[in-house]
C-alpha cells in the first residue's frame, strides 16, 4: 500500500523531526502481523494500531475514502505506484480504504496541523510537515 512508501519517507527524515523535538508515531488500521513485519524491518518509531479508528474519531477524521475517491486517477496511480515500488504481501482488507491523514498534536494532545487525504496514497510532503512543526528548541 501507499502507506508504506510513505511510512520509509518518515524513517529518512526521523532525525529532523527528532532534532525538531517532535516525536513520530505510526497509527494505522492495519494487521497486527503488518505492524509487526514493519517492525521487524528497520522502523524505529512506534507502530500503533487504531483497528476500530477511535483516533481517528477523536482527532474527527472521516474513516473511508468514497468510492469516488477510491476510483480517482490519484488513487489508482498511487496504488500502481506502490505494487510497481515493494511486493505488497498480505493487504488488510476491512482497512484497505482508510483515509490517509497525518497530524501534529502538541505536548497537550491539541491538534496544532492536519492533513487529510482526499485519495489512497495522498500524504503530504515531509517539507510541508516540517514546515508545520515548531522551530527548533534552542541549543
Amino acid at each position: 500500500m501507499p502507506c508504506r512508501e510513505f511510512l520509509a519517507q518518515l524513517r529518512e527524515h526521523h532525525h529532523t523531526f527528532t532534532t525538531r523535538g517532535a516525536a513520530v508515531i505510526a497509527v494505522g488500521g492495519a494487521a497486527d502481523y503488518q505492524a509487526q513485519h514493519l517492525q521487524d524491518n528497520g522502523y524505529t518509531f512506534p507502530l500503533l494500531l487504531d483497528p476500530d479508528g477511535k483516533l481517528r474519531h477523536a482527532l474527527g477524521i472521516e474513516t473511508q475514502l468514497s468510492r469516488k475517491e477510491l476510483a480517482s486517477w490519484a488513487s489508482i496511480r498511487n496504488y500502481v505506484s506502490a505494487i510497481r515500488h515493494q511486493r505488497q504481501g498480505k493487504i488488510s482488507r476491512a482497512h484497505a480504504e482508510d483515509r490517509p491523514a497525518v497530524a501534529i498534536v502538541d505536548a497537550d494532545l491539541r491538534l496544532t496541523w492536519g492533513h487529510v487525504g482526499t485519495a489512497l496514497g495522498d500524504y503530504p510532503t515531509i517539507d510541508h510537515i516540517i514546515a508545520a512543526l515548531p522551530p527548533p528548541p534552542d541549543s
